[in-house]
């Protein structure tokens, strides 16, 4: 709904104490009301409070980071990036999470293997 309250999370994505992504999630503050308490995963959390995403849409582009979130990462600004949206629904189909990572790409890589 345009009207509903939603909360905005930022975390930092970090592996043996380096920043390799930046996640930006919103989600209905009617779900969560409390960000911190989150924990490592958003997806533990809904499924702890009965509302689990059970499919998820998600697009893959490359970009050039913006000064803040550079500085954030731990990378100059307008180096190339990969930015991953995500659209997360529930059973009913309801959309309930609209999630961006932004990926450094010197530690994150994707495959898509295609077959016929």
């Amino acid at each position: 709904s345009p009207t509903e309250k939603v909360t905005r999370m930022k975390r930092l994505r970090k592996a043996d104490g380096t920043v390799l992504a930046l996640e930006n999630s919103t989600l209905p503050a009617r779900l969560l009301p409390d960000p911190t308490a989150v924990g490592d995963s958003l997806y533990e959390y809904l499924d702890g409070i009965g509302r689990p995403v059970v499919r998820a849409l998600q697009h893959v582009r490359a970009i050039n980071s913006s000064a803040s979130d550079a500085a954030l990462v731990g990378i100059a600004p307008g180096t190339a990036m990969l930015l991953m949206t995500r659209i997360g629904y529930l059973e009913d189909n309801t959309p309930i999470e609209l999630t961006d990572t932004y990926c450094r790409n010197d530690y994150y890589d994707f495959v898509a293997e295609l077959r016929r």
